[in-house]
């Protein structure tokens, strides 16, 4: 076996399929995940795509590339033996014997049992029983299997048979991950590789790499990142014993908080019930009417309790808000009715007028049309509302919590929901006492924020929407009193750096579920206030949750999954512009152009952090760095990127290895980062598309969609220049050389690549070859680079890119589908039968639609689409169509089209006869039926194939008449 060294794994192959499956399953975890629980950050990398890019970078080639995949699997326990390891659910019975042959069904179960109700012959052993686990497990789907597996990183070792045989492969004699990993360096680099991420945000590539036994460099900018990476290298990877140890820290933390909270006597109320929700909203006066109008936009409180707000006007010219639990479906009805938030205006229930928020802000325009907002802006010193202020606070309900002991012994709770009476007011008032006698020192020493809120894209909005202008102002009395709390309570107690961090991180996590912004969820199953950053924004909202000390517990007490690392690591808060450490590989995610604005983000939580951090880390910084941070669009953002990047290749051995990380969108986007990452003196080897996605209701179409990209670089060092003529033929050799490559891999049992991925080998074979040389002739990647982002011109890089784009799919011809038939298709019709030809390889991601959809330049396709949901993404099916949409657009007019419509003739006649009419009807006139009959049974006979199989059973009575109607169009004639 020969093993090239000077190549990779990555750099040839890449089984994009199962990361992918694996990626989405480590993100759906939620409280599973390793160190998500350490606290908030935008867009974090799964651990099992960083483990894998990690492996498929050290991993050499040999000349058997079908054996590298299995070795490779086999490390990632992707492989079959390693679904079973990971297996850790039991298939039902029921499962069990739907996937039994009949003659194994005779054996194993007794000849009573039915598909709904099997029952196992009497005397079957435990031991026959795991054998019929293994055997009906083996026959699932890739997709099945994981749905009864623990994660990867759960496996803690591998069988000492697997490393026997990894290590002939490898040439290696490991027996751990860390050890093989230590190894593959030594023979790569003649030493221990180094992994390096200068845009460490979470924490997820240094902690695998670690994890995995590399030695690690990671920094950031930001300081809410480096404490985020430094505490998944020093709290998540520390032995159990010392979480111990910090678990007993949080709650010594959380008990003197208590004390004090009970001392103060501002959650009791006269009955002894605590609170552990205080509901808030928003009031003004109506300028209609002149009554002072709560705000909200529900008053649903509680779906599961039925609890909700009704409005009743008082003497006052006001609204007394009656809370009711267990509610009537007519005072359910009427508290939804009485919403007095509505699409951007207020409306009052007394003189039922509605007024714009803006007018009720006063905002207007200037001469020059610019919006001048015209809300009053609150001072410093400030934290409740002025009475001549338009926007009051209000508290319109407290839920208690009540425990008694039953008569068997048993401690019971239960919570309910009230108005606020005196007693609930006077506590209130108290609080706001409380924060006044110890608001100006608290500030001074850092416990509480006391710096503003400097203007960007994400902090104008609670500047601009409510007069907040200072940090501080985001969150009430109560909150500042609890979190301030906290806060000095931690630095007065902490001893050592981990208790600090991970006092900092619970701090922080409170400060994202206690704000004025953090929404009051109603769901029958939630009842309770949810996080600030739900999405990437500082959304003010009128009607708000706050947590009482008891509702903090969940927040507080974090979920910290560790795991024991011994790899030598080291954490910087610093200008990745700035680096001097040298790392044989670095993988990085960077913040591409003003995706998520971090620095901005992250400055709520550093007006807290502040103390802390000066004080844990003194050599970092405690702001954002904003003016530093790699930000914007345009030249500036992309001359800062090859700064970091040009800097990045010059601590890096010739034969290091970088990974650039980020969100594919679209080929402009490519184009971009390819000359920047070409600037800096890089050139692509490869690129791979790792497809996330979940559903996400707080999207307009439901769906969270997520690629990422691997894009595997190497250092420049040629000095050729090449001619724009002389590399569409390099192009185009390079492109069918990785699309046979990738085929020749791929397994047709258990597809690894789709038309997505194959249009991504496109775009990485173009880049491969343009990056190759120093120069290309005809092309100013500085002028490309410093033309405006909105510009509609087209760069030389784009239109090489589309060029390779437009050879991948001349050269993907769908099987069953003659070439010159291919070739006179519409990109619609390309596209409605490559998007079938996913669904039969069980692709159901938007994703790979979307990529499909821009591959072949089609623009509108959602009609198309019987479902558009999260991962069941599926096309109409000829039935599902019907004759809807015939002729309206290009693909209502295809020949595809009107094929599908003779279908569905077929299928309502049940009869091949009204099929073969109505395209005879449609194309004899002028005598085209003739010339497109060889068409027509092309792809009569691509959708026929659909009959038998088995997860298409929507398409086989369609695909049956199908084939019947080839047949009939066939004879037609003779």
């Amino acid at each position: 076996m020969l093993l090239d060294y000077s190549k990779s794994f990555i750099e040839t192959q890449f089984p994009v399929s199962k990361v992918s499956k694996e990626s989405y399953k480590e993100r759906k975890a939620n409280l599973g995940q390793t160190i998500t629980g350490l606290g908030k950050w935008w867009g974090r990398k799964p651990l099992i795509l960083v483990r894998a890019t990690i492996l498929g970078v050290l991993l050499p080639v040999s000349d058997d590339p079908k054996k590298d995949r299995e070795v490779f699997l086999k490390l990632l326990t992707m492989d079959n033996e390693g679904l079973l390891l990971r297996k850790s659910k039991n298939l039902t019975t029921k499962k069990i014997y739907q996937l039994l042959t009949n003659r194994e069904k005779e054996k194993y179960f007794s000849e009573s049992s039915t598909e709904d109700k099997p029952t196992y012959k009497k005397g079957i052993t435990k031991a026959e029983k795991n054998i019929l686990q293994e055997l009906t497990f083996n026959r699932l789907s890739y997709d099945e299997k994981i749905t009864y597996c623990d994660r990867p990183e759960h496996v803690t070792n591998l069988p000492e048979y697997l490393w026997e045989e990894i290590n002939e492969h490898l040439d290696t004699s490991a027996f751990s991950l860390q050890d093989l990993i230590k190894q593959l360096g030594q023979k790569r680099y003649d030493d221990i590789p180094r992994i390096g991420d200068c845009f460490s945000g979470g924490g997820s590539i240094p902690f695998e790499s670690a994890r995995m036994g590399a030695n690690v460099y990671a920094s950031d900018l930001n300081p809410v990142a480096s404490s985020l990476t430094w505490s998944g290298l020093n709290i998540a990877g520390t032995t159990s014993e010392e979480i111990e140890y910090l678990k007993e820290f949080q709650q010594a933390i959380f008990d003197k908080v208590d004390r004090q909270i009970i001392d103060w006597k501002i959650e009791h109320n006269e009955e002894g019930h605590r609170a552990d929700s205080y509901l808030y909203c928003s009031e003004s006066l109506c300028p209609e009417c002149g009554f002072m109008v709560p705000l909200s936009p529900s008053w649903i409180i509680g779906k599961g309790t039925k609890t909700v707000a009704i409005l009743k006007e008082n003497e006052a010219k006001g609204f007394n808000i009656n809370i009711i639990q267990d509610a009537s479906n007519e005072e359910i009805k009427y508290a939804d009715e009485m919403k007095t938030i509505k699409g951007g205006k207020i409306f009052c229930p007394h003189c039922k007028k509605e007024t714009p928020l803006a007018v009720l802000r006063k905002d207007r325009k200037d001469n020059q049309g610019n919006t001048v907002y015209g809300l009053r802006k609150w001072n410093k010193n400030e934290y409740i509302p002025r009475r001549d202020d338009i926007f009051h606070e209000r508290l319109y309900c407290v839920r208690y919590v009540k425990e008694n002991i039953d008569e068997k012994g048993n401690l019971k709770t239960e919570r309910y929901f009230k108005s606020p009476n005196a007693d609930d007011i006077r506590r209130e008032n108290e609080v706001v006492s409380l924060l006044s006698e110890r608001f100006n020192i608290w500030q001074e020493k850092g416990y509480i924020p006391s710096s503003i809120i400097e203007g960007g894209y994400n902090n104008d909005q609670p500047v601009r929407e409510r007069g907040w202008q200072y940090w501080h102002h985001l969150f009430n009395p109560r909150q500042l009193l609890l979190i301030g709390l906290f806060n000095k309570t931690i630095f007065e107690q902490h001893a050592t750096r981990k208790e600090a961090v991970l006092g900092t991180l619970g701090v922080n996590r409170l400060v994202d579920y206690n704000s004025k912004l953090s929404r009051w969820h109603s769901g029958a199953s939630a009842e309770k206030s949810e996080q600030t950053f739900y999405n990437q924004a500082l959304n003010t909202i009128f009607n708000y949750g706050t947590r009482a000390l008891e509702s903090l517990k969940t927040v507080w007490f974090m979920n910290i999954n560790n795991e024991q690392i011994d790899a030598k690591s080291e954490i910087a808060c610093i200008d990745a512009r700035k680096i001097k450490e040298s790392c044989t590989i670095w993988i990085t995610d960077p913040p591409y152009a003003d995706a998520v604005n971090y620095h901005e983000l992250t400055e709520l939580f550093l007006a807290w952090d502040k103390l802390l951090i000066e004080n844990t880390f003194p050599d970092w910084t405690s702001d954002s760095k904003r003016v530093l941070a790699v930000k914007g669009t345009g030249e500036t953002f992309n001359n800062s990127m090859i700064e970091v990047y040009r800097n990045l290749a010059n601590n890096m051995p010739d034969n290091g290895t970088q990974v650039v990380m980020f969100t594919h969108q679209d080929v402009k986007v490519w184009a971009e980062l390819a000359m920047i990452l070409w600037s800096s003196g890089l050139r692509v080897i490869s690129a791979w598309n790792i497809a996330t996605e979940t559903e996400s209701g707080g999207l307009k179409n439901g769906n969270y969609v997520k690629g990422t990209v691997l894009l595997v670089l190497k250092k420049q060092t040629s000095n050729d220049i090449a001619f724009q003529d002389e590399l569409y033929r390099k192009i185009k050799r390079e492109v069918h050389f990785q699309i046979d490559s990738m085929r020749e891999l791929d397994d047709r049992e258990d597809p690894n690549f789709t038309d997505a991925d194959y249009l991504l080998a496109s775009y990485a074979s173009s880049l491969k070859v343009l990056t190759t040389y120093k120069d290309i002739e005809g092309i100013d990647v500085q002028y490309e680079l410093s033309k405006p982002k909105n510009s509609d011109e087209e760069s030389p890089i784009e239109l090489i890119i589309n060029k390779a784009v437009k050879i991948a799919f001349d050269y993907l011809i769908p099987e069953g589908i003659d070439g010159l038939v291919w070739r006179e298709l519409l990109p619609e019709e390309r596209f409605f039968i490559r998007g079938i030809e996913l669904e039969m390889g069980n692709v159901y991601q938007i994703s790979a639609y979307q990529e499909l959809a821009r591959g072949f330049g089609v623009g509108e396709y959602k009609d198309m689409f019987e479902n558009f949901k999260a991962n069941s993404v599926r096309l109409k099916t000829a039935s599902e169509y019907r004759t809807r949409g015939i002729d309206k657009d290009a693909f209502g007019s295809s020949l595809m089209r009107h094929v599908l419509a003779s279908i569905y003739q077929c299928v309502q006649a049940e009869s091949t006869e009204e099929g073969k009419n109505y395209l005879k009807a449609k194309y004899d006139q002028n005598n085209e039926y003739w010339d497109k009959r060889s068409s027509i049974m092309e792809i009569l006979g691509f959708l026929s194939r659909f009959e038998n199989i088995s997860h298409m059973r929507h398409w086989h009575q369609d695909a049956y008449y199908a084939r019947l109607l080839k047949e009939a169009v066939r004879n037609d004639g003779i």
